[in-house]
């Protein structure tokens, strides 16, 4: 009996314990979230978080489909002067930041808008690099409502000034097992900031966005303005990218796509250039790989 009661006060000691940190969480970030997108406050950069486009069951995954059209819109608002798509990249045939580029490219948002992070494998890695990585100093997140206290406490502990933007998810509002999961994350946050000092699984080199589109092209974009290419640096391929492409070419995969879209980033020049990177700093890369292989997705 007297067990018993041990392990329900053991129980109860723990919920408190989430409940007290949620709270502190939603507190923390509650007046820096816009009720809707055409709120939204202006930031030079976007941060959409990566999730997977189709649901388990099948279908389309309404979560995804909201953040897209959230950014899609932050681009017709001209409240951003670059979206930095973030997500999973863990092989070939699993790329969150290539198909967030499609889809935003079919909701007629031009490249020089987009950069592409492929080692974004969790909310918190996504921060982190674009704070490190990307030299991101201020952000606007966009992603679910539920998400971005989480998304913007982590911003918080990291010196990153950030808004949110919310991805209102009209046709599937989340669920208790969602809600459950998320209140457990924010719970895991905070001892992954303050208590066992969690590190990105890949960190890799610093790299540059371009140069902010908005404050040079203030006018609506005319049929003859240039625009970049990928290899002028518009869509970057990141440190995850390239550790992909060593998993891939190790095991005996072309890391090219022969079903690329016309205008989707040349496979063969990401491949080329990871290919170079990677034998220039061929022992980093091996030690990395070891260290955070296998990769597993935690959905942002």
């Amino acid at each position: 009996m007297r067990a018993g009661w041990t392990i329900v006060g053991l129980l109860a000691a723990g919920a408190m314990t989430v409940v007290g940190l949620n709270l502190w969480v939603v507190m923390a970030t509650h007046d820096r979230i816009a009720t809707s997108p055409l709120t939204c406050q202006s930031r030079e950069v976007g941060i959409v978080f990566g999730t997977s486009h189709g649901l388990v069951g099948g279908g389309s995954n309404p979560h995804y489909q909201a953040r897209l059209d959230t950014a899609a819109q932050l681009y017709r608002l001209r409240r951003v002067s670059n979206l930095l798509l973030s997500g999973d990249n863990r092989t070939r045939y699993y790329n969150e930041p290539m198909t967030m580029w499609r889809d935003l490219r079919a909701r007629n948002v031009p490249q020089e808008f987009m950069t592409l992070d492929y080692a974004g494998f969790s909310t918190f890695d996504t921060l982190v690099r674009a704070h490190k990585v990307f030299g991101v100093d201020e952000a606007v997140l966009v992603t679910q409502p539920w998400h971005l206290p989480r998304a913007l406490f982590i911003a918080d502990a990291l010196g990153l000034e950030a808004v949110g933007c919310p991805a209102i998810s009209e046709r599937q509002p989340p669920g208790l097992k969602l809600m459950l999961r998320e209140w457990l994350a924010r719970a895991a946050t905070v001892g992954d900031l303050y208590l066992w000092g969690r590190k990105p699984r890949f960190l890799g080199p610093q790299e540059s966005l371009p140069t902010p589109v908005l404050s040079s092209h203030s006018s609506s974009h005319s049929s003859d303005k240039h625009v970049m290419s990928p290899r002028e640096g518009s869509v970057t391929a990141g440190a995850g990218q390239q550790a992909a492409a060593s998993r891939d070419m190790a095991d005996g995969v072309d890391v090219t796509d022969a079903e690329n879209a016309v205008d989707t980033p040349d496979p063969h020049a990401l491949a080329r250039q990871a290919q170079a990177s990677l034998l220039a700093s061929l022992p980093g890369v091996k030690q990395a790989l070891l260290q955070w292989l296998p990769v597993r997705s935690d959905t942002n």
